[in-house]
């Protein structure tokens, strides 16, 4: 994300403070990483500004190049400032999504909603089985377990009383063919059918012809009005800086303002269901 001009100065300054001591040490980058006990790739991030170390990361690094007490004392001042300016916080990829979305579950006792929106496909929260498999392409064994545990630890969270979700469906989403019109057909009629099951779990459309601005071009989550998660192909961002999570509350409020209701996206889903189910009995003549 973009830094403030004053935050990227100091992280470029702190990088900068770092690399002549270390020199000073007469350290190569790895021995000091080994010293400080992380990898010396990110030590490198850090001395050129482009990674923001913890204020332990820097403790670690002032012990281990053997830093004087003033020098110390400005690694630390700096690394406190950036700590305080909110445009320094940076937004980190996390490898490995069906791990880390594992882990942020664990954590959902401080969320008490949910919104997610996906342009492409059906969100996460709301797949079936199927679907899940069909949309993530060929897995390893273990993986398709992480991932129905994932499945069945969300459709628990759904179920829990006090815990509210929202959820926008594109129409170009469910006009997409993922897997067999029978894939599609069950995952239409299990749209159309959860909010009667769940009371607290609200699933609208959006229209193919409707224009939402800003255009939504990848699929988010909102947690609880101040986490944002994105799912990309490495794995998932997590965003938590207040700058950046407003621009995705504009987002909900302009889905919330051109989506169908509760009732006529109910109607529509079924709609796909039905017409995809009358596309899977073909097939099955057909075959």
């Amino acid at each position: 994300m973009a830094r403030s001009d004053d935050a990227q100065h100091d992280l470029d300054d702190l990088g900068a403070l770092l690399r002549v001591h270390r020199k000073k040490a007469r350290l190569t980058g790895v021995e000091a990483a080994r010293r400080a006990g992380f990898t010396q790739s990110k030590l490198s991030k850090i001395e050129n500004g482009v990674l923001l170390p913890s204020p332990d990361d820097v403790r670690r690094l002032t012990t281990a190049l053997d830093m004087d007490s003033v020098a110390a004392a400005h690694a630390l001042e700096l690394i406190d400032r950036l700590q305080d300016d909110p445009a320094a916080r940076r937004i980190v990829i996390r490898r490995g999504a069906l791990t880390e979305h594992t882990a942020l579950l664990a954590k959902f006792g401080d969320a008490d909603c949910v919104v997610a929106a996906d342009p492409a496909v059906v969100p996460d929260w709301l797949r079936t089985r199927e679907y899940l498999l069909a949309a993530t392409g060929p897995l390893s064994e273990r993986n398709i377990r992480a991932a129905m545990a994932l499945l069945r630890k969300r459709k628990r969270l759904m179920a829990t009383p006090g815990l509210r979700f929202e959820f926008f469906v594109f129409e170009s989403a469910l006009g997409t063919h993922v897997g067999s019109a029978r894939i599609m057909s069950d995952q239409m009629l299990e749209l159309s059918s959860v909010g009667e099951r769940h009371p607290d779990v609200v699933v609208r459309v959006i229209l193919g012809r409707t224009t939402v601005t800003p255009a939504l071009l990848h699929g988010f989550e909102v947690h609880g009005d101040q986490q944002v998660v994105l799912t990309l192909m490495p794995g998932i961002v997590v965003i938590t800086s207040e700058d950046d999570v407003q621009p995705f509350r504009r987002m909900v409020a302009a889905l919330r303002a051109c989506a169908l209701s509760k009732d006529a996206s109910r109607r529509r889903l079924r709609h796909f269901g039905l017409a995809y189910r009358s596309n899977a009995l073909t097939e099955k003549f057909a075959s």
